[in-house]
């Protein structure tokens, strides 16, 4: 293995024999693109930073639930969808959790998708309206129901096949297929409106 990064599979291993620095490398792996999952899930940077923290816990106490032959992706992004489910369950059920939840507490949005639009060659006029899709585009995917946010995330922010999909969120590929169909009709409902 030298010269290779370990795979995130035989970390797993290292991480059920004991080994917390192989723990500590899945952890740094995955800070980036799991706490960027969580905020376009949540709309919300603590709650993102809390969900990271209380998944890689998780994957600490349940390490002995990775079977071997198991894919480490899909399973830790499944614990990080239903933190998510349950972390917006909680919100629905609580309204003035919600509200307070949504405000941006870092200065940004969480569904963020199209915060890169504007650049520093654009005219006044196209950053403005490149600001306004932005935002309507980050409405479009909070008005998403979870089940189609999760699948249109998973596959088009965090790079996941199909397939990885499916084993993260225990469902079949075909049900992937069809929410990614969805997701995407609404999304370009929304765009189709504001030409």
């Amino acid at each position: 293995m030298e010269g290779e990064a370990p795979s995130d599979e035989w970390l797993m291993a290292k991480v059920k024999a004991g080994d917390d620095s192989a723990l500590a490398v899945l952890i740094r792996r995955y800070e980036g693109p799991l706490y960027n999952y969580a905020r376009k899930m949540l709309g919300n940077a603590s709650d993102a930073e809390e969900v990271f923290q209380e998944a890689f816990l998780r994957v600490h106490l349940h390490r002995n639930r990775f079977w071997n032959g198991s894919v480490f992706k899909p399973w830790v992004y499944r614990i990080v969808t239903n933190l998510c489910k349950d972390r917006l369950r909680y919100r629905k059920r609580r309204p003035e959790v919600a509200v307070s939840a949504l405000r941006r507490d870092d200065g940004e949005s969480g569904y963020d998708v199209l915060a890169q639009t504007a650049t520093p060659t654009m005219t006044p006029a196209a950053a403005a309206e490149a600001s306004e899709l932005a935002r309507k585009m980050e409405q479009a995917l909070a008005d998403l129901s979870v089940k189609h946010r999760a699948v249109f995330l998973m596959a088009h922010q965090e790079g996941l096949s199909y397939a990885e999909i499916a084993r993260a969120l225990r469902i079949p590929t075909g049900t992937v297929k069809s929410r990614m169909n969805k997701a995407v009709k609404l999304l370009l409902a929304v765009m189709e409106g504001t030409e």
